[in-house]
């Protein structure tokens, strides 16, 4: 990027001498977008997989790349989260990973105690990148497989009646993972629309485990269509078996206008998008009619859904599509409604041009009006071409010299007059100046051979370049790559990054050939551009939501009982763990600290973090430090998966298999022997909270969420944790009441923090004066709220009558036994949650004395790749080599010549190797190579 960068610095600065006369407003919109980017400087991650599929018990590997906006490495950023999120949107595991000169790396073990059976989306952040919205993070969806389930092997095929409308007829066969069809079997069978029920139905297979079915679809559109079949054997084993029919009612179709706008009169190119119920792109083909029925032009969709076609809307027309799909309905899709007046642009560019031309158009209303627009084409952060004009008459182009720009998008942005967009268009620029890397190898080994691999990586002109780079080598025979739908590195940082939403096989578009460009030409028509909030930039008073982290470090502010900021007041910090650390530092006017250089978190360290007066007493008052809350999770960030049983080809169902038995082998050499899978088994005492005041004694209670879990439950809220962990917890009403309160099954919750009542702290409203609702709920749900299961060692749960009774006796007297129970005491009626606080003060323990418990969350941390080394003294005959992942080295780093030399040894059986390596120089080129390895025999 060295040479990249300067030439667009060179660009600018020449482009800003040759426009000297520029009009201001020019020069004004692009500060405000040049101060944008520097007070909000992008950030792009990628991470490489050693594979794209796993399943239970396996271990993801990968190594991310943080970069900036010019693709060099970023120092914002010292941390990166990865979340695991199930098909329900949950996070099942959150991880915090180091990361250094824009580099991470790390693994997660898929244990079959955290995961289960099904479609998983990793995620993976920097706290800098949530400025730019979850749109902005790294996605990868894949089904997690477990073949311990002795899963059905499930083929479908459902088409749609040519004779009964909406009718479908579905014909799904079950084997077992032998292949042996499951003749005579009996499935209770639900037909779902995403979680809506539309059929149930007792079925069973037939010859050749066959299941016939057929259903009637709703008139109104469906997504996510599943067939849920359940053993009625067996109630715990189902399968869930999409069912992709793409109705044509079902199709998502969207049309966007070149430019963004369809203007009367005025010639446009049309850019369609077309996706199936399964999210998946759907080629179709149709007609744009008018209001009589007149065919204006015709669509065709070029690949994956997306084509593009020219129209010059009449004023006064509406436009419609229409299309057919299998089922012989027509459907009819409204096209944007053409407006009178307006400007649009219209991009040409060739894929052996050396310009990309731009025309603009007006209608008649903006021809020598004399009011300037102004139009801006900016790549990677930076403004690299700027020019202002007037219509003289409904159209003029620019010719702007692809040089201009670098490899990658480039964003275009016409403005009028006062400074407001009206038009944009992303193009691809392609230098061809990506790294060139060369992998040799010899052409075929034998099983258990030792393979040499020597790399080498020069740029564009030849000269070699010292980078980082991670390479995965991988078994064929289990392993599915297919290149043309797999991201990159260079898909990542070049294309998807700079583009919201799904794309489907990024591989595709950067791949040489007229077919692939015009493909990309279209995709960059009808995807949105992951950039700016344009009234954000042009008030040019932005600030980050989210700070960055490019150490670690622990800020926050001291208060007093009222809330107001304590300055010049003495700060601290105490570490236990690993690393003791001790620190002191004071608070500026605005009652703000900071401790920075702390050492990584990677053990169960805890902060103490302690505020004293001048004279070295504990203030009475509050310490709050700035936490990193996780990012909320969103649905529209997750890509469709199937499950791996249905429809699979041979290399995903070898891989299923085969892992297994490698895992088997695998443990037999390692544990002894033994061949058995073994799970760590923690055995616990009867359940108690240290500290407790439990007034029956300790571990005696209906329900105890020890320390442990306080700590698994990391940043959650007293009130998260008693609703999601206490069973039979839930909020409702009294008899006659119309105030909130808090129950447990068919009893009042009342709380009670190391030995206190919370009710003997409440003070109910003047009874003359104007009535508050909920004002009770409310002081209670401020507490839960305020406490964090950071602050606590545990909660025991009092609901039978033997464990509530002595609460009763300390904590109700005969009125407000009445009051709760006006039935008698046939038995409380109350319930109690005993709460135990770290520091044993009670439920104000951080807001009155001056001290505060900080645990970061603690990464972590990377292990090795298990690589076996095979010697003619050991050639470990007892062992089967099964791996699917042959090898995996996430730093790979090239010499001074550009050079590096792995090995690693081959597995048994005999098979073809894929080698996948990716990697940058960290100063703005990447790189992506394949190549492939044949295994003979022993």
């Amino acid at each position: 990027m060295r040479v990249s960068f300067f030439v667009l610095v060179i660009s600018l600065t020449v482009f800003s001498v040759a426009h000297a006369q520029t009009p201001a407003s020019l020069k004004g919109i692009m500060d405000k977008v040049n101060s944008y980017n520097t007070k909000l400087p992008g950030e792009k991650l990628y991470l490489q997989f050693d594979k794209p599929y796993y399943s239970v018990g396996d271990t993801i590997w990968f190594k991310g790349y943080i970069l900036d906006q010019r693709l060099a490495y970023s120092a914002l950023s010292a941390r990166v989260y990865v979340d695991m999120v199930n098909d329900s949107n949950k996070v099942i595991k959150r991880f915090v990973f180091a990361s250094a000169a824009g580099l991470t790396w790390g693994n997660i073990t898929l244990d079959d105690n955290v995961f289960h059976e099904g479609a998983y989306t990793l995620r993976a952040y920097t706290n800098w990148m949530r400025n730019f919205g979850e749109e902005s993070f790294f996605y990868k969806s894949f089904y997690l497989a477990n073949p311990l389930n002795n899963p059905w092997m499930i083929s479908t095929d459902a088409k749609i009646s040519d004779e009964v409308k909406n009718s479908v007829k579905a014909n799904i066969k079950f084997a077992g993972i032998d292949h042996i069809p499951m003749d005579g079997h009996a499935f209770d069978v639900k037909l779902m629309n995403g979680k809506k029920v539309l059929y149930r139905s007792n079925l069973q297979t037939g010859d050749g485990g066959v299941m016939e079915t057929d259903f009637v679809l709703p008139p109104t559109p469906v997504k996510n269509l599943t067939v849920v079949a359940v053993d009625k054997k067996d109630g715990k084993k189902t399968a869930v078996i999409p069912i992709a029919v793409n109705r044509a009612q079902d199709i998502d179709l969207q049309f966007m206008p070149e430019g963004g706008q369809l203007i009367a009169g005025l010639p446009t190119n049309i850019g369609f998008k077309a996706i199936g119920e399964d999210g998946l792109g759907v080629n179709i083909k149709g007609d744009i009619v008018n209001k009589e029925g007149d065919v204006a032009a015709r669509f065709e969709a070029t690949h994956n859904g997306m084509g593009v076609f020219n129209l010059v809307a009449q004023p006064g027309e509406v436009y419609t599509a229409k299309y057919a799909l299998g089922d012989g309905d027509t459907r009819s899709v409204n096209l944007p409604v053409a407006k009178p007046s307006g400007v649009t642009l219209r991009a040409r560019n060739g894929i052996s041009r050396d310009s990309v031309d731009v025309s603009f158009f007006a209608s008649d209303d903006m021809v020598n009006t004399g009011k300037v627009f102004h139009f801006i084409g900016e790549a990677r952060g930076v403004i690299c071409y700027g020019a202002s004009f007037d219509f003289k008459n409904n159209a003029t182009t620019a010719h702007i010299a692809k040089s201009l720009f670098p490899t990658g998008v480039a964003h275009f942005t016409l403005f009028n007059d006062l400074g407001q967009p009206v038009s944009e268009r992303l193009v691809y620029i392609d230098h061809k100046d990506n790294l060139n890397i060369d992998i040799k190898t010899a052409q075929k080994y034998a099983s258990r051979d030792s393979i040499p691999m020597n790399i080498k990586v020069t740029d564009s002109e030849g000269k070699p370049i010292v980078g980082s780079f991670s390479v995965a080598v991988t078994d064929d025979a289990q392993v599915k790559n297919e290149d043309e739908k797999n991201a990159s590195l260079v898909t990542g940082m070049l294309l998807s990054s700079d583009l919201k939403g799904y794309i489907e096989g990024p591989s595709y578009y950067l791949k040489p050939g007229a077919e692939n460009w015009k493909a990309l030409d279209i995709l960059l028509l009808t995807q949105g551009w992951v950039g700016y909030n344009w009234n954000a930039v042009m008030a040019d008073n932005t600030k980050p939501a989210f700070v960055s982290e490019p150490s670690f470090e622990i800020t926050g502010r001291v208060t007093n009982l009222f809330n107001k900021p304590m300055a010049n007041t003495q700060v601290l910090l105490f570490g236990t763990g690993k690393y003791r650390t001790l620190k002191d530092t004071t608070t500026n006017t605005d009652g703000r600290f900071v401790f920075n250089k702390l050492p990584l978190v990677v053990d169960s360290t805890k902060y103490i973090l302690t505020a004293h007066t001048k004279r070295n007493r504990t203030i009475q008052g509050g310490i709050s430090v700035d936490e990193i809350s996780p990012a909320p999770v969103n649905t529209l960030y997750s890509t469709p998966v199937k499950p791996w049983y249905v429809n699979t080809d041979s290399t995903l169902l070898n891989y299923v298999k085969t892992n297994n038995a490698y895992r088997f082998e695998l443990d037999k050499t390692e544990n002894g022997g033994s061949g058995h899978l073994l799970r760590s088994v923690e055995i616990k005492d009867q359940a108690a909270v240290k500290g407790s005041q439990n007034l029956n004694g300790p571990g005696t209670a209906d329900q105890t969420l020890t320390t442990a879990d306080m700590e698994n439950a990391g940043k959650a809220t007293l009130y998260d944790v008693i609703k999601e962990k206490v069973k039979g917890f839930h909020e409702g009403y009294l008899p006659h009441s119309t105030d909130i309160n808090f129950f447990l099954k068919d009893k009042r919750v009342r709380f009670v923090i190391d030995g206190v009542d919370l009710d003997r702290f409440y003070q109910a409203p003047d009874t003359d004066g104007p009535k508050i609702p909920n004002d009770h709920y409310e002081y209670i749900k401020q507490t839960l709220d305020y406490l964090t299961a950071e602050d606590l060692l545990g909660i025991e749960v009092m609901y039978s009558q033997r464990n509530v009774s002595n609460y009763d006796t300390r904590n109700l007297n005969n009125d407000e036994i009445l009051a709760i129970n006006p039935a008698g005491p046939r038995g409380s009626a109350v319930a109690y949650l005993e709460i135990t606080t770290r520091s044993g003060n009670g439920a104000f323990m951080r807001r009155a004395t001056g001290v505060y418990l900080f645990k970061p969350r603690t990464l972590t941390i990377p292990k090795d790749f298990y690589r076996p080394r095979y010697t003619v003294k050991n050639p470990r005959q007892g062992f089967s080599d099964l791996r699917s992942t042959i090898y995996w080295n996430q730093n790979v780093v090239t010499n001074k010549n550009g050079e590096a030399t792995i090995s690693f040894y081959a597995a048994d059986k005999p098979t073809t190797y894929t080698i996948i390596l990716d990697g940058c120089d960290m100063y703005g080129k990447i790189g992506h190579q394949t190549g492939q390895i044949a295994i003979g025999g022993k």
